[in-house]
C-alpha cells in the first residue's frame, strides 16, 4: 500500500524539515511505501525550500510560480499523488511518533463505505483538538451541518476518490475547508477515529490558524462564508437552522474585522433569542472592535462557551 502525504508550503523553508522528518523517520509495515508531495505555492524562500526537500529521496517538489492558495496547493499535490491513501498535512505541523503503527490501526478500522477519515490531532500541550476526543464513528452530513463532533482533524482520503474529486478552490490562502467537507459528506458519511495522528502547531506565528482576527485573514474568511452560503445556505436553513444563525453572526463579525460593509444588516439576519449568547457576543465585537473581540473570544474559549477548534 502506498501512503501519500500532500504538503502545501508557503514560505515554509524553516519548518518543512521537521514535517518531512516526521513522515520518513519511522519503519513501515511490510508492503507499505510512503511518498510526500510538497507544493511550493509561490514562496519567497523557494530556493531554500527546494534544498531541504531534495534531501528526502521519497519527497517530490511541485512548484507554483505564483501563490494560488491552500486549496490550489492541496489539489496540485493530490493530482501528483499515487497513493492508495492520500493525507493532507500542513507544512508547519508533524506526524506523531511511530505514526505507521497508528495509521495501521486506523486503516483496519476505517469502514469501506466511507471515502474520508478524520484522525485526531493534539497540540504541543498534548491537548486533543477535537470537542469529543473519545468519539469514534460515523460523521453524517447532518452532523457536519450541526457542528457535532467538531474540531481540528487531519483528513485521510481514499486516493482514487480524492483524485477524482479534489477540494473546492475558493481562491484564498486559507483552505475554506468547510465548503469542501460538506461537499464530500454529500457523497458519504465521514469516518472519525479518536487515534491521534498529527501534532498541530496552532500557536506558531505565521501558521494558518494564527492571527485569525487580522484584516487580511478576516477578508479571506468573509469569502469562505460567502461561498458557503451561496452553495449550502438553504441546506443549513433546512437541516441546521440554529447553526445557520450562528454562522450569520460570525459572518457579521468577520465583515467588521475585514472593514467590509454589511456587518450590522448581516447581524440582524442571524440575531435571535435561540442564539442569544452568540447574538450578544457578536454585537459587542461590532461595537467595540477587534481588540475587545479577541479578548472576549479567548475568555469564552477558556470557559468552554466557544469551541476552540473547528
Amino acid at each position: 500500500m502506498l501512503i501519500s502525504y500532500v504538503i502545501p508550503a508557503f514560505n515554509a523553508a524553516s519548518t518543512i524539515r521537521q514535517t518531512l522528518d516526521s513522515v520518513f523517520q519511522y519503519d513501515l509495515p511490510n508492503s507499505w511505501q510512503v511518498e510526500a508531495i510538497v507544493v511550493d505555492d509561490g514562496s519567497d524562500d523557494g530556493y531554500e525550500l527546494a534544498a531541504v526537500v531534495a534531501q528526502f529521496p521519497d519527497a517530490q517538489l511541485v512548484v507554483h510560480e505564483k501563490n494560488k492558495g491552500m486549496c490550489a496547493g492541496r489539489n496540485t499535490g493530490i493530482a501528483a499523488s499515487h497513493g492508495d491513501i492520500v493525507t493532507i498535512l500542513d507544512s508547519d505541523d508533524e506526524l506523531v511518533g511511530e505514526w505507521p503503527l497508528v495509521l495501521e490501526e486506523i486503516v483496519k478500522e476505517w469502514p469501506t463505505d466511507t471515502n474520508l477519515c478524520y484522525a485526531a490531532c493534539e497540540n504541543l500541550k498534548g491537548e486533543i483538538t477535537a470537542e469529543d476526543p473519545d468519539y469514534q464513528g460515523y460523521l453524517t452530513l447532518n452532523d457536519i451541518l450541526n457542528e457535532r463532533h467538531s474540531g481540528e482533524y487531519i483528513p485521510l482520503f481514499r486516493g482514487e476518490y480524492v483524485r477524482n474529486k479534489p477540494y473546492i478552490d475558493i481562491g484564498t490562502r486559507k483552505s475554506g475547508g468547510v465548503v469542501s467537507y460538506v461537499n464530500y459528506a454529500l457523497d458519504s458519511s465521514i469516518w472519525v477515529t479518536s487515534r491521534v495522528l498529527r501534532i498541530y502547531h496552532d500557536a506558531r506565528v505565521g501558521s494558518v490558524s494564527h492571527g485569525w482576527m487580522s484584516p487580511n485573514k478576516a477578508a479571506e474568511t468573509v469569502i469562505c462564508y460567502k461561498v458557503l452560503f451561496e452553495k449550502y445556505g438553504s441546506l443549513y436553513q433546512n437541516e441546521a437552522p440554529r447553526i445557520y444563525k450562528t454562522k450569520l453572526l460570525r459572518y457579521a463579525v468577520y465583515l467588521k474585522l475585514a472593514g467590509t460593509s454589511g456587518s450590522w444588516s448581516t447581524w440582524k439576519k442571524g440575531a435571535s433569542l435561540s442564539v442569544i449568547k452568540d447574538s450578544v457576543g457578536a454585537a459587542l465585537i461590532l461595537i467595540f472592535g477587534a481588540s475587545f473581540g479577541a479578548s472576549i473570544v479567548e475568555i469564552a474559549k477558556k470557559i468552554g462557551a466557544v469551541r476552540r477548534y473547528g
